[in-house]
């Protein structure tokens, strides 16, 4: 039976891949030694729920994650962020462990809190920063890493808001894939595996960073900027590490390559909020202003970290109060602006409201919201229906471009036990991003970039095969989703596909007379009993009961 190996890249695209073919020479062989195609995220295109939805084979209506944070309004309106306890469906990992396959995982996001699988894991983004201990599968591969890479990195140790760090983030960037490869490398030649999963997560923050170096239609372009290059550079950077990892992998290994979302421009933000409260589905009692203490020390915390060397940054992240280091980060950060957001609701007046870094828009429904007031049935239907109208109207006055390429009611993108906690609209935009998080200060509705992030998720992402089992110089494949990963593999292992993911097998992709190919797909019936035994055994392994 073949190996797995797969590679994630983190907001790879496959059209800069196929834009620069000709100087990434692994990711070029892979493509005329198997086949690729653009592969279709989540709504939202976002790390979660994209990742844990790739690996579980479900959409985000069976997992009820939907965005980072959990954003259902209960009581005291407590906001918080996914973890590996939140899946409530059986993972990738946890279904080839009952096997008895080998699994590793190195930085597979929202992995955090570790637990046991049969093989090894390292906790990729989602683990709380800084990550002083408890990131990895045994507990003591976490010293044995540290020594491997000289000091294990998960994310890299920046902040995307700061302007003017180009040179001091490349370098954090491309030591922190160093390191990754040195684990990697480590992983794969000292433990057994039969699939594993390694994701370069720092292409994200690169194309995040330094978009707006390199595309000529942007706000914010530099003519001749220096930093022209730096993303085609990264990804050769990236293709070199992949090159360095196929050379030490067994000759009978099958190598996907796949990512969470694809990447394009960033040029401004939509204020979801400010345009509900224009619209008078929205009113608020008071003005919502960031704590000043809080928004001082964030401010604190942009103007210095930055400025610290690697070594001091790494000091200051082991000894900082885990608490206080929570209200630093990002994710605290948009914690905090939600929860007052929420607080300067006027409820009694508020048909809708937006919420997450997404604008995913709620209705404020009887029965379902602390203080809902519009009606199920006609009245929800009618509200829904003047909001998407409105908004599809909706253009930048500068530019002419609509906030929105599409709008979509809830039911027409999620289903399964947990779609009824997904927002009831859900906008998708490609360059003007609509946002929900305590946006309602702006005094427009169109917000000028002001972040030092150009570049954001885009919804096409990068598929690649290749291996014993996989064609050789196929076309490229179309009509790939984020849910076939984890269905496919697990028929190149021989196993049942349980029936109630929403993927498929991507039998095109296997090479005629192969081992897969030759034998028919099998789907398991998943009884009540089985999930709830699965969700047990999750939470007994992240540590929850």
């Amino acid at each position: 039976m073949s190996k797995v190996i797969v590679f994630g890249i983190d907001g790879g695209s496959l059209k800069l891949i196929e834009q620069w073919k000709d100087q990434l020479p692994n990711f070029k062989q892979i493509m005329q030694d198997g086949v690729f195609g653009e592969l279709e995220s989540t709504i939202p295109a976002l790390t979660c729920p994209a990742w844990p939805c790739m690996f579980t084979g479900e959409n985000p209506g069976k997992l009820g994650m939907y965005e980072f944070l959990n954003l259902q309004l209960t009581e005291g309106h407590g906001f918080r962020p996914f973890s590996s306890s939140d899946y409530h469906s059986a993972s990738l990992w946890k279904i080839l462990s009952d096997y008895d396959k080998k699994v590793g995982l190195l930085n597979v996001p929202m992995t955090y809190p570790p637990h046991k699988i049969n093989g090894f894991m390292v906790c990729g983004i989602g683990t709380p920063q800084p990550a002083n201990s408890n990131y990895t599968y045994p507990p003591q591969l976490e010293e044995t890493l540290n020594e491997v890479a000289g000091g294990y990195m998960i994310v890299p140790p920046v902040t995307l808001t700061v302007h003017g760090k180009e040179e001091q983030y490349l370098k954090v960037f491309n030591e922190t894939l160093d390191k990754r490869v040195k684990a990697a490398r480590y992983l794969m030649s000292n433990f057994p595996w039969d699939l594993f999963i390694c994701v370069f997560f720092v292409s994200d923050g690169v194309q995040h960073y330094f978009w707006h170096h390199m595309d000529t239609n942007h706000p914010r372009y530099i003519n001749n900027s220096k930093h022209k290059d730096a993303i085609k550079e990264f990804y050769k950077r990236i293709d070199g590490a992949i090159g360095t990892l196929i050379s030490e992998t067994p000759e009978d290994t099958n190598i996907l390559m796949v990512s969470d979302h694809g990447f394009g421009p960033y040029y401004g933000s939509f204020s979801v909020n400010k345009w509900l409260e224009e619209n008078g589905f929205l009113r608020f009692q008071t003005r919502v202003h960031q704590k000043r203490i809080d928004a001082g020390l964030r401010r604190v915390r942009d103007l210095l970290l930055p400025r610290l060397n690697l070594k001091l940054a790494r000091l200051v992240a082991r000894v900082i109060p885990q608490e206080l280091a929570k209200k630093l980060s990002t994710m605290g950060e948009v914690k905090d602006r939600m929860l007052e957001m929420v607080r300067s609701i006027d409820w009694a007046e508020t048909k809708a409201y937006g919420l997450g870094v997404t604008g995913g828009i709620f209705i404020n429904l009887k029965g379902k919201q602390p203080g809902g007031i519009v009606e199920p049935g006609r009245e929800y239907e009618d509200i829904r229906d003047e909001i998407i109208k409105k908004l599809s109207e909706v253009v930048n006055s500068e530019t002419g471009e609509p906030v929105a390429s599409q709008i979509f009611k809830r039911e027409d993108i999620y289903h399964g036990q947990y779609a009824h906690l997904a927002p009831d609209i859900s906008i998708v935009a490609d360059k003007y991003y609509p946002i929900a998080v305590g946006s309602v200060a702006e005094e427009s509705q169109w917000c000028r970039l002001t972040t030092a992030a150009s570049g954001s998720h885009a919804r096409a992402g990068v598929f690649m095969a290749c291996g014993p089992d996989i064609k050789k110089g196929e076309a490229k494949l179309a009509n790939l989703k984020i849910y076939d990963i984890t269905p496919t593999i697990l028929h190149i292992f021989g196993l049942p596909v349980p029936e109630d993911m929403d993927g498929r097998v991507l039998t095109e992709i296997f090479k005629p007379g192969s081992e897969p190919a030759r034998r028919t797909v099998v789907y398991k019936e998943v009884s009540e009993r089985e999930r709830i035994k699965s969700r047990i055994s999750q939470l007994k392994a992240s540590g929850k009961i």
